[in-house]
């Protein structure tokens, strides 16, 4: 992310920033509030326990999927613009 933010701090600024504070929060006050609530909703119930492991399997697999998409309409972006360039100059 830090390389990204230095070839395009203008546009990376605030999302840089989102990222870090999401991470922030996750890693200490939510994590808590999530295990907690996980704790209170499933009891000793071990379907409840199966069933909330996997919607987090699953939960997981939608973010992971997300990210990938995310990164593949970067690199899609980056090698369209490299490749202008060299477009341009075989039209012209």
């Amino acid at each position: 992310m830090n390389d990204i933010h230095k070839k395009f701090p203008d546009s990376v600024s605030i999302f840089k920033y989102y990222l870090e504070r999401h991470i922030e929060v996750d890693g200490d006050h939510h994590s808590r509030l999530a295990l907690q609530m996980t704790s209170n909703l499933c009891g000793s119930n071990e379907q409840f326990w199966k069933e909330a492991e996997q919607a987090t399997v699953e939960a997981l697999q939608k973010r992971i999927d997300l990210w990938d998409g995310i990164y593949d309409e970067i690199a899609e972006k980056n090698a369209i613009s490299r490749s202008l360039p060299f477009a341009e100059s075989i039209l012209k």
